[in-house]
């Protein structure tokens, strides 16, 4: 079953999740953060990133952030964004990690694999998903 979500309404959806895996593009391989995102003003803002997760924001700002469900046959909230460090630096320059890193959400959807009893998705998409609407 597909429940309608907005963008507007993303604080409510994160309510329904623990904590979310932050998915960076890495130099070798994807990078994975577990990551308690905050809702500020329709960004995402993680606390104390890690450097490597600086670094790769600054060389690479398109990532996922992807928010288990609490319970088994439960919706995965995935948000797509573009990730960055306040004061633009990268967590190279300076020993200390930086203090936050923001994602700026661009795409999201709520989603659960499709089982045999599934209904059909309003969206048409294989999967049980269902967008989330773009914020204004």
């Amino acid at each position: 079953m597909s429940i309608k979500v907005d963008l507007g309404e993303l604080g409510a959806a994160m309510a329904e999740h623990d904590f979310a895996y932050l998915l960076s593009p890495g130099r070798e391989r994807p990078h994975v953060l577990a990551v308690v995102p905050r809702l500020v003003d329709g960004a995402l803002v993680i606390d104390s990133p890690g450097r490597s997760a600086a670094a790769l924001a600054a060389e690479h700002p398109a990532v996922t952030l992807v928010f288990p469900p609490r319970r088994a046959g439960g919706y995965s909230l995935i948000v797509d964004g573009d990730a960055s460090v306040p004061g633009g630096g990268t967590g190279r320059a300076a020993p200390d990690a930086p203090t936050a890193l923001t994602v700026r959400p661009g795409h999201a959807v709520l989603h659960r694999p499709a089982t045999g009893s599934s209904e059909p998705s309003p969206t048409g998409c294989d999967g049980d998903c269902k967008p989330l609407d773009r914020q204004a």
